[in-house]
């Protein structure tokens, strides 16, 4: 026993003083969870009632005390008496009384007070709200006297000595060395003798443990349970996972159980066969047994357990089934069927990187396969919902690190969303309303395995001459000085350009840059499209230093043969914004294309979009000026071969990140609008309906593309295509407060009439498998391609060439969050949108001849073509004219066509042959008989 020796000075006070001002506060433990208590020494030299002494404890930076717990017995001379909260099941067995009022924290003032409130000692200081023993315990050091001024500054190194969080083995005895037996001792626990409750039985067959009363988080009383461990985790979960070796042999009930501890469980590892005690809880959805109180003991070394393959049994939800090995060690294999949704990135609920997986298929947006707002749209949101499974690792990943496949690669070791993931191994937890597996191995490869590839390049569709893409560049910015570009409109000056949140939305570093313009011009030359139109382009002018003739000029480098070179399209000063900006946002949309494959017919033409200015007041009276904008959108009519007109619109409408007046009022300013189409959706209308406004009146083909930033069912791509006013539930109005070009459009919602009638050209050729977008999990598509009908006569095939969508963020051009992760220069990742290709036949201008007999002679002479004279018409009378073509029917008894070589010639009286030569039919030949001899001209 450690011997209890204080000062001269000590004991002099204690013999001036009452017998209760002998009791000091010697230990104090301020551990994980419940684990609290407080060790009072009597210091005197005989024993001392407790009857009218308290513990009170000054929450926070309270004046006064907020709890007071009232002592009992006496404490003889030299002996220590403990005080522990009730639900801390080891404390508890130590101390001599117990409590749950005692629940301080490290910023909370504890003070020893008698009957009369004349404080005897303290911790802390009232009124003050710092930490001054924050997860430790303090040990009091020998000498030291009661504090009796609790408002005095509090400095626990000046009498006390602090040790780890959780240390338990001094309590009992006074000083600051552990005590050896006689007082609270170590960890002495045992199963020894205790009712085993299995894992199993702790788990149920639903989702909350059978032992846990409804209404209840935890059950009552203390559980004991044994198992091997199964994994040991410290961060994301703070414990370890314990599981039954040989389970019930149901495979509705889970063998495994998360043990939590707070910290790391020392001299815990995977293969040890353990006995844990403690409660029973529903902590946010994870059933688990808090172990806090450190009572658990080694029993053997058994070996690691082998995973248990998980399956999603027929009619179950992939929840259902996560359920069934909740806490279990389950290893993934092909017959899982769990397929990547979303790809390694970072997850704003977690605040960590993970990848998501899903059963059978990736999720898909609600709105891309269901009309905003119906009842299949709210089921599918559940049903996704419900086929999620988060892939953790324990410990935060760094960045460009994906801790459990080593192998990342930007060209061989890949993730896509779609590859079903096999071999991986971990155990089943629940957090953030969302099922987890925390994986314990690492793979290759080969254990994602993926049924569609990447391509090198769009698929060729037969029959195509005329190829149409929409591409969002993300980004692509060259204002930054490290590039040298102008400055887009929004900038003040150059140092704006260069700021971390300045005018430049693009990379500021010249690497990066050059990295970004690679892939994205690799991504262009591999479209080989006629005509592109652009989004996200910087909005720095037309001239020879903007964006776009960097990315033009760059990208005609690629292309050896002029007849592939692109150029853009400029509209006309007077459409611009200061004469030189396509409207007012650091962001454009543009259109290139080849001259040798189209020509413009007329100017662009600049679609200007709404703006919304308007005041509203929310839901909880606050009142805001909504001031909203969008991009211009560009217009241009192309002639090609045959003189045929296609008039091609690139679009870029509102996004959803940020909200508008209908969101502001409806409540729904910072959250996800309950009809799932995101902030700005009437906005978007009102720029859908101008759109399809100043497409009516064109002629010829139409094909209006871009980033609609809307699903393919949801309301601004319903007005371009096929909304039915008339018999719609849910009818689809403006946006209030609108605009243009200073002229009202809407000052109230209005409700909008039918559909402009086009194409959602993607949706007709791919159906519910077009996508282009990834966000949250899930697939849909926010760039389209709609087209009116005489177009779509034209469509040999359409693509949503995936090498965004489903690639992962990591291997985008920026360094921010990838840390020294390797890049390529390959198109994948190029974006986060995929571009749309349209593949298109226009059929070729017919290719016609003539062919003209002039006969300027006094005799009738014949015309012959191969020695043969047309016997329908046979004679050409002197000074005569005969013209010949490919529609005429001589030739076609001759069978020779446009392009063929052929011997024409003269016959005088019939009888006198007089040749012309061999010439070839094209568009204009002529045999010209003069006199005895005849010439081709």
């Amino acid at each position: 026993m450690k011997t209890l020796t204080w000062s001269p000075v000590a004991l002099a006070l204690a013999m001036a003083l009452p017998a209760s001002a002998d009791i000091l506060i010697t230990e104090y433990v301020e551990g994980s969870s419940n684990n609290k208590a407080i060790e009072l020494t009597n210091t005197g030299t005989s024993s001392v009632s407790l009857d009218d002494l308290s513990l009170k404890i000054s929450f926070n930076s309270n004046t006064t005390y907020g709890a007071t717990i009232p002592l009992s017995g006496s404490l003889a001379a030299g002996e220590s008496y403990v005080l522990a909260n009730s639900n801390s099941p080891q404390l508890s067995a130590i101390a001599q009384q117990t409590s749950s009022s005692l629940t301080f924290n490290g910023n909370d003032a504890v003070a020893l007070v008698d009957s009369s409130d004349n404080v005897l000692d303290s911790l802390g200081q009232l009124g003050n709200n710092s930490n001054f023993a924050q997860n430790v315990t303090l040990r009091r050091i020998d000498g030291s006297t009661g504090r009796t001024d609790p408002t005095t500054d509090f400095d626990a190194s000046a009498e006390w000595q602090s040790f780890a969080t959780d240390t338990f083995d001094g309590l009992g005895c006074s000083g600051v060395e552990a005590c050896d037996g006689n007082g609270g001792g170590g960890n002495t626990f045992s199963c020894e003798g205790e009712t085993l409750t299995p894992t199993y039985a702790i788990q149920g067959s639903g989702e909350r443990s059978p032992l846990v009363p409804e209404g209840s988080f935890e059950a009552d009383g203390t559980y004991y349970t044994e198992g091997v461990v199964t994994a040991v985790t410290t961060s994301l979960y703070k414990g370890f996972w314990l599981q039954d070796a040989t389970g019930d042999g149901d495979t509705s009930t889970s063998d495994g159980l998360f043990v939590y501890t707070g910290s790391a469980p020392d001299g815990i590892e995977p293969g040890m066969q353990v006995c844990v005690a403690g409660t029973v809880k529903e902590y946010f959805n994870l059933t688990e047994l808090d172990a806090s109180a450190k009572q658990w003991e080694v029993i053997d070394t058994v070996g690691e357990l082998a995973a248990t393959e998980l399956e999603v049994e027929e009619g179950e939800t992939l929840d259902d089934a996560l359920e069934r090995y909740e806490g279990m060690k389950v290893r993934l294999t092909q017959d899982s069927a769990l397929v990547v949704t979303r790809n390694f990135g970072f997850d704003y609920d977690a605040f960590r990187n993970n990848m998501v997986l899903s059963h059978q298929a990736p999720n898909v947006k609600p709105t891309q396969l269901y009309i905003a707002g119906s009842d299949e749209a709210a089921a599918l949101a559940s049903a996704n919902d419900a086929n999620q499974l988060f892939i953790e690792t324990d410990q935060k990943a760094p960045d460009g690190v994906v801790p459990y496949f080593p192998g990342l690669d930007a060209d061989q070791g890949y993730i896509r969303i779609g590859d079903t993931v096999t071999n991986m191994e971990g155990v089943i937890g629940y957090s953030f309303s969302d099922y987890r597996l925390v994986v314990t191995n690492e793979l290759v490869a080969s254990d994602f395995v993926r049924e569609e590839d990447r391509t090198a390049a769009p698929q060729d569709f037969a029959g195509t001459n005329l190829k149409v893409a929409s591409f969002n560049v993300l980004n692509y910015f060259t204002s930054a000085s490290a590039i040298g570009g102008d400055l887009n409109i929004t900038c003040q000056d150059q140092a704006d350009a260069d700021a971390s949140r300045g005018c430049n939305r693009g990379t500021k570093d010249a690497a990066e840059f050059a990295l970004q313009q690679a892939k994205i011009v690799n991504a262009l030359t591999a479209i080989d499209a006629d005509i592109v139109g652009l989004m996200e382009i910087e909005n720095n002018g037309f001239g020879e230093n903007g964006a776009l003739a960097n990315l033009v000029t760059e990208l005609n480098a690629q292309f050896a043969d002029e007849a592939d070179h692109y150029t853009y399209i400029t509209p006309a000063v007077a459409d611009l914004a200061e004469g030189a900006f396509l409207g007012t946002d650091a962001i454009q949309v543009a259109l290139i294309y080849r001259p040798a494959r189209v020509g413009l017919k007329g100017e662009a033409v600049v679609v200007r979009m709404p703006e919304q200015h308007i005041s509203g007041d929310s839901p909880g009276g606050e009142t805001r000026q909504l001031d909203k904008y969008q991009r211009d959108s560009l217009m241009q009519t192309f002639s090609l071969a045959r003189g045929e007109a296609l008039t091609v619109a690139v679009s870029h409408f509102k996004s959803k990140g940020s909200g508008c007046y209908e969101d502001w009022v409806a409540g729904e300013f910072d959250d996800d609008p309950a009809d799932l189409q995101g902030r700005c959706n009437e906005f978007r209308v009102s720029a859908a309906e101008t759109l399809g406004n100043a497409l009516a009146d064109v002629k010829g083909d139409v094909i209006a593309l871009g980033d609609f930033n809307a699903y393919a069912q949801e309301d601004p791509m319903r007005v371009l295509t096929d909304y039915d006013a008339a018999s719609a539930e849910r009818k689809i109005v403006t946006a209030a407060g609108t605009s243009i070009a200073g002229v009202t459009l809407d000052d109230t919602a209005r409700e909008v009439g039918n559909g402009f009638g086009y194409i959602n050209l993607a949706g007709f050729a791919l159906g519910d498998d077009a996508f282009s977008y990834s966000f949250d999990g899930e697939l849909g598509s926010l760039d389209h391609a709609v087209g009116n009908t005489s177009v779509l006569e034209k469509v040999t095939g359409v693509e949503d060439w995936h090498i965004n969508a489903v690639e992962s963020t990591l291997f985008e051009y920026s360094s921010r969050f990838t840390g020294d992760l390797v890049k390529s220069t390959n198109p994948y990742s190029s974006s986060d949108h995929d571009p749309v290709v349209i593949s298109l036949n226009y059929p070729d201008k017919p290719q016609k001849f003539k062919l003209r007999f002039k006969n300027k002679t006094f005799f009738w002479v014949q015309p012959t073509v191969n020695g043969y004279a047309d016997k329908f018409r046979p004679w050409l009378r002197g000074f005569g004219n005969r013209k010949y073509d490919q529609d005429s029917g001589f030739f076609s008894r001759l069978g020779v066509q446009y392009g063929d070589s052929v011997e024409v010639g003269y016959r005088i009286w019939g009888l006198f042959e007089i040749p012309c030569g061999t010439t070839t039919l094209d568009t204009n030949t002529r045999a010209v008989l003069r006199g005895w001899q005849c010439k081709l001209k």
